[in-house]
């Protein structure tokens, strides 16, 4: 293993770290590569909670419409920040990379601890899964409406979203299967990206939408049920969409073991993650609601929601599809 490069400082602090996970048993395997900000960009990367929840837009605009997607993420928010400060303890006292698996295994009765941590640690497993799966599902619907946009006529086939989905995760497998040592530069790349295009979408269609907004009635108290369903379930299930959002940032303990001063810094970083994506989320869900127009057209379009959203506020194909570029990539 190569020498790590650090200030003395940096040196105590990892030698500190060590220390740490040898008293738990845990021998050190793992490069500290990864300075607090880049991880930081690595967990709301993952979240990128204002990407997610425009672009599952579909998901709880007919479920409660804009009451369900403004309000829905309040609430998953205040349960997902209860959630992240909960795991933030048993991080700051146990940073290892197992995560949940370990913290089980740690309070768990002796008889039971092997079975409880195998449970939570498949559990894990397929929620990581279902969460990998959905990043390249979104992505591909993403492409799908811009495909819609320019041929009015074209008629998507699912295996031609299937194609692009499997495009999407080979290109990121191979990124971190063969480019892991620049995995820092693209997470702190990531949240500048992020935020970049959060601020850019956010001004771009309010300065082109002006001054045809929809009222604050609407975007804040108008609701919308067309699952079915009775109003409070639909609701419920409008809850989705602000659960997606904020979900993975548990990123953080996985990766913990390959940043300094773990035990204060990764419990931090997993509660920033969530108050950022709670934040930008409001704000970029508010204004594309402004901006949105009619939105049982919205819904029923093709484009899919954001990118109908898009063109309605722009006015110009080319204009959506370059704003489009900062969720896609």
């Amino acid at each position: 293993m190569a020498p790590r490069k650090s200030s003395t400082g940096g040196k105590q602090s990892v030698l500190a770290d060590d220390a740490h996970l040898a008293a738990l048993g845990v021998k050190q395997e793992l490069r500290r590569n990864f300075s607090p900000l880049s991880m930081l960009g690595l967990a709301f990367a993952i979240l990128n909670s204002w990407t997610a929840l425009s672009a599952s837009l579909s998901l709880a605009l007919p479920s409660g419409g804009p009451t369900s997607v403004i309000w829905g993420l309040i609430t998953a928010g205040v349960c997902n920040l209860c959630l992240a400060a909960s795991l933030a303890e048993f991080l700051s006292a146990y940073p290892t990379a197992g995560g949940q698996y370990h913290w089980v295994a740690v309070i768990s009765w002796r008889k039971w601890m092997p079975i409880l941590s195998w449970i939570t640690g498949w559990i894990n497993v397929f929620g990581w899964m279902a969460l990998v799966a959905t990043a390249g599902l979104l992505g591909s619907q993403l492409i799908i409406g811009i495909i819609s946009l320019y041929n009015p006529d074209y008629i998507p086939e699912p295996w031609h979203q299937f194609l692009i989905y499997i495009g999407y995760n080979l290109v990121a497998a191979l990124l971190n299967a063969f480019g892991n040592h620049l995995l820092p530069y693209i997470n702190k790349t990531a949240i500048i990206w992020s935020i970049s295009g959060f601020a850019i979408i956010c001004i771009t269609i309010l300065a082109c939408a002006t001054p045809n907004y929809n009222s604050g009635d609407l975007v804040y108290r108008n609701f919308i049920n067309n699952t079915g369903w009775p109003d409070g379930v639909a609701w419920l299930l409008g809850l989705l969409q602000g659960g997606l959002g904020l979900t993975g940032f548990d990123a953080t303990a996985h990766m913990i073991e390959e940043i300094p001063n773990a035990a204060l810094e990764g419990p931090k970083i997993m509660i920033y993650c969530v108050a950022i994506g709670v934040f930008t989320g409001f704000i970029f869900l508010s204004c594309l609601l402004f901006v949105a127009g009619p939105l049982d057209e919205v819904i029923s379009s093709t484009a899919g929601p954001l990118g109908y959203i898009l063109y309605h506020a722009t006015g110009s194909k080319a204009g959506t599809v370059c704003l489009l570029l900062f969720p896609l990539v």
